[in-house]
């Protein structure tokens, strides 16, 4: 009974249950790159999300776990995603332990933390199968190692490869942390090269093939992103970006008020990290996901149960008033993941905005269109898809050529311009290709990552981007080069509301 007691606010991870009413509901598209390229590896022994391109598009830690689950998996493909979940939950799950030994002191601050982690994570954010949960974890590790005052240099240097391993850009994390700990060691050199040591063991093999294998040191889809050093021209502060610059800036206030705040240094340095990595995202990096935003999540959860713990209010410590505030989050938390299971539930789309419909929806549009496709395109054929190419790829059994490269290589790029498109299908054995349709008056005119459309009365026009150096490659007429086979109701209606249907072509002799 003591034992339930002191671990009530664990009952907050019953949230994640509901993805396993329906895996396809909760994730953002680009989370089944992942088990995709997994799914490729393990089975068909190719490093690619479809057959045609070697790709290194991901996180590689990450990847990892998906491939362990891709091993272990007893049963069918889709399985693999309840065992991915597994590890997600208990990778929240042991990195909310090691802040809860170390920076989480305030019972009711700890307890409102962990409920603002579970909604993010679990019930309200489309985290799910990506490397956020893993992020989560390495940041609560390398935080904890910091706390407790271990010295050993190369542990520390293994520790930061894997925060920089979950995610590439945690390295303006791990830069504040590292001088912080050399600073410890007195600037001594040798500390230094120990550290540098264990942080290379994992990193540099990492970098070194990416160098030789793709070309570059970075993932392809890294280096699509990515303008640095140039500033983006069409620079877009969106809800997270406000969220996250404007609860940064409050919290460094509040820790420069509060100087007596436990562990203030560790915090200052997180924070200042997040930030950087915050406005260096912002500035140099387009299509940012929820994903990006792990670091700032946690200096939330650590603002969260700081100000909790200044406040003091004897409410708080109220055992009756705890009990019914931990009742009311997990109902809370656990409502909005059933939310999420049965309607069309957006945070970006319907909740903070009104681009799409809040409705009912019990299942997932674009598994119903893949059953649709699947009578008029035959099994393993490439489609070339305009945008979503994850679940589209997941769940079937077509070979999916994403219109972005994120997941391709720079092969892919390079034929892109050198052939005209038409022959570019043909040398490849691209049979079909996905666009959208049927756009909106006020939205004739749309860009997407890898194509843009430009629909007229008469017809589409469908320009084709080289997302890698940022120019058209050519172009594709729907009348006159395409032949229409079928078109479907928009299944990313929820995201993309600007267009009606999406319809499948080939190219005509």
């Amino acid at each position: 009974m003591k034992l339930l007691k002191e671990n009530f606010h664990y009952l907050l991870f019953l949230s994640s249950v509901f993805f396993l009413g329906n895996p396809s509901k909760f994730p953002a598209d680009d989370g089944f790159f992942y088990p995709q390229i997994a799914h490729n590896l393990v089975s068909h022994g190719f490093m690619g999300f479809n057959n045609l391109y070697l790709t290194n598009g991901f996180h590689p830690l990450w990847m990892v776990f998906c491939t362990l689950a891709e091993i272990i998996n007893p049963f069918g493909k889709t399985f693999s995603l309840n065992l991915i979940w597994l590890f997600q939950v208990l990778l929240v799950f042991f990195g909310f332990r090691l802040l809860e030994k170390t920076i989480f002191n305030d019972g009711f601050g700890k307890m409102c933390a962990l409920a603002f982690y579970c909604l993010m994570f679990f019930s309200l954010g489309t985290l799910y199968l990506t490397e956020a949960h893993l992020a989560f974890f390495t940041i609560a590790l390398l935080i904890c190692f910091l706390i407790k005052n271990f010295t050993n240099d190369f542990i520390f240097g293994i520790i930061c490869s894997l925060v920089f391993l979950a995610r590439l850009d945690h390295i303006f994390i791990i830069i504040p942390f590292g001088f912080y700990f050399w600073k410890q060691k007195s600037w001594n050199v040798l500390n230094l090269m120990k550290m540098i040591t264990g942080f290379s063991i994992l990193s540099v093999p990492y970098l070194v093939s990416n160098e030789y294998i793709f070309g570059n040191l970075v993932p392809i889809s890294g280096k699509i992103k990515s303008s640095f050093p140039l500033i983006q021209d069409d620079i877009k502060i969106k809800v997270f970006q406000e969220v996250f610059i404007a609860g940064g800036f409050l919290y460094f206030i509040f820790l420069s008020f509060y100087r007596n705040t436990r562990f203030r240094t560790i915090k200052l340095l997180l924070l200042t990290g997040s930030l950087i990595q915050l406005l260096y995202n912002l500035f140099f990096q387009s299509e940012i996901g929820q994903w990006y935003f792990v670091s700032q999540l946690v200096f939330c959860g650590f603002f969260i149960h700081d100000m909790i713990g200044k406040l003091n209010l004897k409410i708080l410590r109220n055992v009756y008033f705890s009990k019914i505030a931990a009742v009311f989050f997990v109902l809370f938390v656990c409502f909005v993941g059933f939310l999420k299971l049965t309607t069309s539930l957006s945070l970006q789309n319907n909740v903070f905005a009104v681009h799409s419909k809040f409705e009912k929806k019990a299942d997932d549009s674009v598994i119903e269109t893949i059953q649709q496709l699947n009578r008029i395109v035959q099994e393993r054929s490439r489609i070339y898809v305009y945008d979503f190419p994850g679940k589209f790829a997941y769940y079937s059994e077509f070979n999916i050529i994403p219109a972005d490269g994120l997941v391709a290589n720079t092969d892919f790029f390079n034929e892109l311009n050198s052939v005209r498109f038409k022959e570019f299908f043909k040398q490849k054995d691209i049979k079909f290709l996905l666009f959208p349709t049927s756009f909106k008056v006020h939205d004739r005119s749309q860009n997407f990552m890898g194509i843009s459309v430009n629909d007229t009365k008469e017809n589409n026009l469908f320009y084709i981007k080289n997302t890698l150096d940022k120019k058209v490659a050519d172009s594709l007429e729907d009348q006159k080069d395409l032949v229409k086979l079928k078109s479907f109701d928009n299944p990313v209606k929820t995201w993309q509301p600007m267009y009606d249907s999406v319809t499948v072509y080939r190219l005509k002799e």
